[in-house]
């Protein structure tokens, strides 16, 4: 203890210079928390949309090349060895309009009792899904149906017209017709499907009102997920689709996080080395001006190892206190990240876990300790008689 005061009292007596050396350390770990909560909301949330859907569904679209999604595709799909059933789809870009206000939205035509498989938690707050003999009826998405002050934009029962308009040899072309919103879906919250944003209607409605017999894409609903992958690479071989599965997002994602983890990290390391050298750079220093001091310490009975503890004390005072602040720094400056660049992403969330401190702590302080080691085996072996001549 009387070592480690000793320690304090010269780092006080050096305020400026040591204030700098902590500043140092602050920057390191400040950025390595920051960055960590960042990264760690942005997988918490990934996952817990991952959580809302099956995890045994494949997803096709046409966008390569001229492949048409028919009925006779979704036949031959269907017989894949280990496919369990296949939702095809219908999605357009749509105007809704009721009670004089219009919202532009996307309207996904399906079996709408098959969308469990897709969302096994997604409910009706209200009302029923319409059947596919249906030709008038349509669910609303939670967003769709309250306005965003939380008052109703459409209620269960109404009518509310839909507006389609499409290109047709350089002419626009206009198509409307009316609806009954025959439910509303409670909350979602999901960001990959986007279930709240979206009106939902029958396919057979869909193919009708839209008038096309062929599908924007397919949900495949496999046995396992297991056989996601062997599935999905018979399909693109086989049919020439575009298909994406869970796994293959996860780990897009996480490729994508993991670069970015490997970047600032770098970083981070960066000012953390540069803390190194401003920490050798002062305990050096602070050795040469104190020689006659630590001479006068050895004289009165201090050992090699006691002199050599005061200086690795200093420099774990300076990582201590740079921790420190640096990790309530970081915590605070990846609040300041989100709301000045990431406002209108919704999963970049920043969220903090133990393992984080934990490793920044041990990192910071240990970078701290080994870089105090050379000034301080230079302070423990001078010649005493020396240092007491010194001037």
């Amino acid at each position: 203890m009387e070592l480690l005061i000793l320690a304090f009292e010269a780092l006080k007596e050096r305020r400026i210079r040591s204030a700098l050396t902590i500043l140092m350390v602050v920057v390191g770990t400040s950025l390595l928390v920051a960055v960590d909560g960042i990264s760690t909301g942005t997988r918490n949330f990934i996952e817990g949309e991952f959580q809302k859907f099956g995890t045994n569904i494949i997803i096709v679209s046409s966008t390569r090349g001229n492949v048409i999604i028919d009925d006779s595709l979704v036949d031959d799909v269907s017989k894949i060895p280990g496919v369990k059933t296949v939702i095809p789809v219908i999605s357009k870009f749509i105007t809704i309009e009721a009670h004089g206000q219009t919202k532009d939205v996307i309207a996904v035509g399906m079996d709408l009792s098959k969308i469990n498989y897709l969302m096994p938690d997604l409910k009706l707050e209200s009302g029923t899904l319409p059947s596919e003999t249906d030709m008038f009826g349509i669910v609303l998405g939670y967003q769709v149906a309250y306005n965003p002050d939380g008052t109703k934009f459409a209620y269960t029962g109404e009518a509310v017209k839909v507006i389609y308009t499409t290109f047709e040899e350089g002419r626009q072309k206009t198509k409307e017709k009316s609806f009954i919103v025959r439910g509303v879906f409670a909350y979602f919250g999901s960001f990959f499907i986007p279930v709240d944003q979206n009106v939902w209607m029958p396919i057979e409605t869909a193919k009708k009102f839209f008038e096309q017999d062929e599908y924007d894409g397919l949900y495949i609903i496999t046995e396992n997920s297991t056989i996601n992958e062997k599935i999905a690479e018979i399909i693109s071989q086989q049919y020439k689709l575009e298909v994406l599965t869970r796994q293959q997002i996860n780990m897009v994602v996480n490729r994508i996080l993991t670069t970015i983890d490997v970047y600032i990290l770098s970083i981070s390391l960066i000012s953390l080395l540069v803390a190194s050298i401003g920490i050798i750079t002062t305990l050096y220093t602070s050795v040469l001006e104190r020689i006659r001091e630590i001479g006068t310490l050895k004289a009165i009975g201090f050992k090699n190892s006691d002199i050599m503890r005061m200086f690795l004390y200093e420099a774990l005072i300076i990582g201590v206190i740079g921790t420190v602040v640096g990790a309530f720094i970081g915590v605070f400056g990846s609040h300041l990240l989100k709301t000045l660049f990431f406002s209108q992403i919704p999963f970049v969330k920043p969220e903090f876990e133990a393992a984080t401190f934990i490793k920044t702590a041990v990192l910071a302080i240990g970078l701290s300790i080994i870089s105090g080691l050379y000034p301080a085996y230079r302070a423990a072996k001078l010649n005493p008689v020396e240092a007491l001549r010194w001037e």
